[in-house]
């Protein structure tokens, strides 16, 4: 009888959710009035609107909880599917080039992040978090279509840690 798998299906949030302290949002308040001093002596209406949208905007995204993904792994494609019913989307495995798995992303350590390197210039990485424990299921199930090779977390990965966003 053969035991191979034939679909990986797993489901998590598309991102750890931090709750965000006073500290942190006494820092981002200080951080927009300086900005909006710059503004003001610079006579930039335009920039101190900005400021006040984008302060207001992290402001209220920082409360809200992650949407929840449903993945569904097979031979022929990767899907991704929003419990919430926000969208849906599939990538075939012919275009995906590569694969990496990175460890712990933000210090969690139950999550590990497995990118995918698609073969669009406009949208080369795609990142999905995954279960610690479905590691070694999802990089055995993958080897059989896609090459492994290692991509370099970008500066945006190390901002968002740094940041907690």
């Amino acid at each position: 009888m053969n035991s191979e798998l034939i679909e990986i299906i797993w489901q998590i949030s598309e991102e750890e959710f931090r709750s965000k302290d006073i500290s942190w949002r006494w820092l981002s308040l200080i951080a927009a009035i300086v900005l909006l001093a710059f503004a003001f002596w610079q006579k930039n209406f335009l920039f101190a609107i900005f400021v006040v949208i984008a302060f207001l905007t992290l402001n209220v995204l920082s409360g809200r909880f992650p949407t929840i993904w449903e993945f569904k792994l097979n031979k022929e494609e990767i899907s991704l599917n929003s419990l919430k019913g926000e969208g849906k989307k599939s990538y075939s495995l012919k275009d995906i080039e590569s694969f990496d798995i990175h460890e712990e992303i933000g210090g969690v350590e139950n999550y590990k992040e497995l990118v995918l390197k698609l073969k669009s210039q406009f949208s080369p990485f795609l990142k999905i978090n995954i279960h610690s424990e479905d590691e070694q299921k999802i990089n055995e199930f993958l080897l059989k279509f896609i090459p492994r090779e290692e991509h370099p977390k970008s500066l945006i990965d190390s901002l968002q840690k740094l940041t907690g966003f």
